[in-house]
């Protein structure tokens, strides 16, 4: 019985294809053992994913209260100064502050919010 129809140029392009893989992966095992990574973990990347909520009032309160209680801490500001600032930490409306400014999915888009709100109120005793 003969076979018709079958070109050998097409058998013997598919058994070189299949030659090539397999000296392919060979040589990538060969790295593997030279450099002790595999190619699998090669391939594979670190992936970082972040949290896209948003922070509620009680986060946003507290990284605001954070950031006053350190401008104060630093000190080198004028009475006036320190008065507003303390002043402002001490009637701090939460609610409002997000909405003027929020909502907010990170603590340095907080910082940035009240650096806006109070930026005025900081003055430093060498500035005067």
């Amino acid at each position: 019985m003969e076979i018709t129809g079958v070109n050998s140029k097409a058998y013997t392009s598919a058994a070189a294809a299949v030659e090539e893989d397999e000296e392919l992966q060979e040589a990538q095992e060969e790295q593997t053992k030279e450099y002790g990574v595999s190619v699998k973990e090669k391939e594979e990347q670190d992936k970082t994913e972040f949290s896209s909520s948003a922070y509620d009032e009680a986060d946003v309160e507290e990284k605001a209260q954070n950031y006053l209680k350190n401008l104060l801490f630093v000190g080198g500001l004028t009475d006036a100064s320190t008065a507003a600032l303390q002043n402002y930490l001490n009637t701090f409306d939460v609610a409002k502050f997000i909405k003027d400014y929020g909502p907010f999915t990170s603590t340095s888009e907080i910082s940035a919010a009240m650096y806006a709100a109070i930026g005025s109120m900081i003055k430093h005793q060498e500035n005067e």
